[in-house]
């Protein structure tokens, strides 16, 4: 009787984004309703849209009792409530004891559809982005938020629910039978697509499995590749009646380097170069970089005897490709990477990325130590080029900490900014800037511990300097609660710093 090796080849396809949002960009749910995503999570899996208008102008949050199955959001300080992104299963249980009632701010959004009331993180990461996302609102027809309070989906006692003050940002516990407005939110995540794999094997055979009857010693690979071009091998020895430790090597598509750049995702890029008549050369790179398939071989037996038979399965899963997002570790070479990668050898950590723009190749990073504790002027200085801004929601606009930080430099003495390292591109934050920093201090934190770095401690101690200008006696800081406020320039405050990448 003759005796097969059979070997099987199974494709299994990976998660592919088949859509990629940045914020700002309209998001339309399964349902046809309309939102701005707002936040993308770090692993790039999805994240957070809120909706054009608001649900409700004004409505209360409950009755004076304790929600069974609902936490109680009682903190000493902000860091607590920033941690509280569930506002899904919040909202969940309150419509669940309150029956849906349409007179509460639960029982005000569309939650059949995927609407929620948000969590107190998912409200005040919004108010953060509102800078970035209030003309997308109301360019897809919508109204960008008030100045008002708005409901979280937190419950702080039998009495008080959580709210957000979005004329200052700042978190506060109010009576349930106060008139808030009502902001929902939603996930989403990416969906996924399938892609065909073609194979190889040593054998010149082509099909995903092939039957072979090994008399002697063979190493059998497999080659496999996706319709990109991008392939990866897998090789395995069958001994024939000796014992043999299985081997698998891998390998995945290099990125691309051009002229000392390395890119590392899809995009048309261009360079300009001096040609030989002295004119001006551009080039344009148009870039494919998509999915990386990693195989390896499952076997059910190493060994055999002459003419038995053993089943090889060819195994290819893809690989997603690292793409910069908030809690990314800025090295001192510029490189960027992931927090599930570190440590890297021979690579010093510098700055925690804490926002990432639209084009997802850009943003900001906050240095990994404080700089220390200094007051930001000396009492009278006003820094006459540097725009004074008297009110809190016009305050936060301002996003441009380096120009700031530049001025000042120039026209006062300002030891809060002689504090900073400027000659390496770190300068003072603007409030603007602190206050999408206080919105991702969860993600900020651990990304810390991991490098070693400062952790920001919502405590008494909890005031940092920015390089925004009040008036000639006050500057704007960020206070332990989430609350954008000013102060005497003479105050002593921390100094943590910022640079662009």
């Amino acid at each position: 009787m003759r005796h097969w090796l059979t070997i099987l080849f199974l494709c299994c396809c990976g998660i592919l984004s088949a859509q990629t949002y940045h914020i700002g960009d309209v998001y339309t749910a399964p349902d046809g309703s309309r939102g701005i995503v707002y936040y993308i999570h770090p692993d790039g899996s999805g994240g957070w849209v809120v909706a054009l208008i608001d649900a409700s102008d004004g409505c209360a949050w409950g009755d004076a009792t304790d929600v069974p199955g609902l936490t109680n959001q009682s903190p000493t300080y902000s860091l607590n409530l920033l941690n509280d992104t569930a506002g899904y299963a919040n909202t969940q249980t309150l419509r669940a004891y309150q029956n849906s009632n349409p007179a509460y701010a639960a029982g005000k959004v569309d939650f059949t559809h995927g609407w929620v009331l948000p969590s107190p993180a998912q409200l005040r990461i919004f108010y953060a982005q509102l800078p970035f996302i209030s003309t997308a609102i109301t360019n897809a027809g919508g109204t960008a938020p008030t100045t008002d309070n708005y409901w979280s989906s937190a419950e702080d006692d039998y009495y008080s629910a959580w709210i957000v003050y979005f004329k200052y940002g700042n978190f506060n516990s109010v009576s349930k039978n106060n008139f808030c407005r009502v902001r929902a939110v939603r996930s989403f995540v990416y969906e996924s697509a399938e892609s065909e794999e073609t194979c190889l094997w040593s054998t010149g055979d082509t099909t995903s499995s092939i039957a072979v009857t090994p008399t002697q010693t063979t190493t059998y690979s497999v080659i496999v590749s996706t319709e990109d071009g991008c392939g990866d091998t897998a090789q395995h020895t069958i001994v024939v009646n000796t014992p043999v430790t299985e081997v698998i090597t891998q390998s995945v598509c290099e990125s691309y380097e051009w002229n000392g750049q390395i890119y590392t995702e899809s995009g048309d890029y261009t360079q300009t170069f001096t040609a030989a008549n002295g004119c001006d050369s551009v080039v344009t790179l148009h870039l494919t970089i998509m999915r990386i398939p990693e195989v390896n071989i499952i076997v059910t037996a190493d060994t055999i005897c002459a003419g038995d038979s053993v089943t090889l399965q060819a195994d290819a899963e893809q690989q997603l490709v690292f793409s910069i997002a908030v809690g990314s570790i800025l090295c001192t070479d510029s490189s960027i990477v992931s927090p599930s990668e570190w440590p890297v050898a021979g690579k010093t950590a510098m700055g925690i990325v804490f926002y990432v723009d639209s084009t997802g190749e850009h943003g900001w990073a906050v240095h990994i130590q404080n700089q220390g504790s200094y007051m930001w002027a000396s009492y009278g200085t006003d820094v006459v080029p540097l725009p004074n801004y008297s009110f809190a929601r016009v305050a936060l606009t301002d996003m441009d900490g380096y120009t700031n930080t530049q001025i000042i430099a120039n026209n006062a003495y300002c030891p809060a900014v002689n504090a900073v390292d400027m000659a390496h591109g770190w300068y003072l934050p603007a409030i603007g800037q602190l206050n999408l920093l206080f919105a991702e201090m969860v993600t900020m934190n651990a990304s810390l511990q991991v490098v070693g770095g400062t952790q920001f401690s919502m405590d008494s101690d909890f005031y940092y300097w920015s390089s925004t200008e009040c008036g000639y006696n006050w500057s704007w800081y960020l206070h332990f609660n989430g609350i954008l406020d000013y102060c005497a320039k003479t105050y002593k405050h921390i100094v943590r710093s910022v640079r662009n990448f």
